[in-house]
C-alpha cells in the first residue's frame, strides 16, 4: 500500500511538473529576485517541538535566477540550493542540496504551488508540497520583493 502511494504521489509530481513550461525566468512567470519572509517564534505552533522552533526562526531569503536556480538563506547563511521553473499560474521548487533541504527519493523534494505577486509581495500556495519546512516557510504569509 505504502508503495503504491509512493508511486501515485511520484506520477503526480511529474504531471504537475509537466504543466509547467521549461522557460526559466519567463515574463509571465515568478520575477527574478530574492524574496525575504521573517519567522518568529510567535508563528510556530505550540505543539512543535523545540528543535524545529529554533530551525524555522530567522530571516529567510529565497533567491531565485534567472538561470533556474535557487539560493535559499537563514539568517544569511545557505540551508538549500536547487532548481525552479515558473509559469503564470504555477510555480515548482526542487531542492537539491544544503543543509535543510529536502532531497529524499520518495517525493519530498519537489515542491509545486500556485502563486500571485502584487505591491512587492509573493503569496504561494501549495499544490502538493511534502517537505514540512520549505512549505511553512514558503506559505506562512507573503514573501517581500528586495
Amino acid at each position: 500500500m505504502k508503495t503504491r502511494q509512493m508511486i501515485i504521489t511520484a506520477a503526480l509530481l511529474f504531471c504537475l511538473t509537466m504543466l509547467v513550461p521549461g522557460t526559466m525566468a519567463a515574463s509571465d512567470g515568478i520575477p527574478v529576485g530574492v524574496y525575504s519572509v521573517e519567522v518568529g517564534l510567535g508563528d510556530i505552533p505550540a505543539e512543535f517541538p523545540p528543535e524545529v522552533a529554533d530551525i524555522l526562526v530567522g530571516t529567510w531569503t529565497t533567491e531565485l535566477t534567472a538561470a533556474g536556480t535557487t539560493v535559499v538563506r537563514k539568517d544569511g547563511e545557505l540551508v538549500a540550493y536547487g532548481s525552479y521553473t515558473s509559469s503564470k499560474e504555477h510555480f515548482v521548487i526542487r531542492d537539491k542540496g544544503g543543509p535543510l533541504a529536502c532531497t529524499d527519493a520518495h517525493g519530498i523534494g519537489t515542491g509545486v504551488y500556485t502563486w500571485s505577486l502584487g505591491n512587492g509581495e509573493l503569496t504561494l500556495i501549495p499544490v502538493l508540497d511534502r517537505c514540512f519546512g520549505r512549505a511553512f516557510v514558503l506559505t506562512l504569509r507573503a514573501m517581500q520583493q528586495l
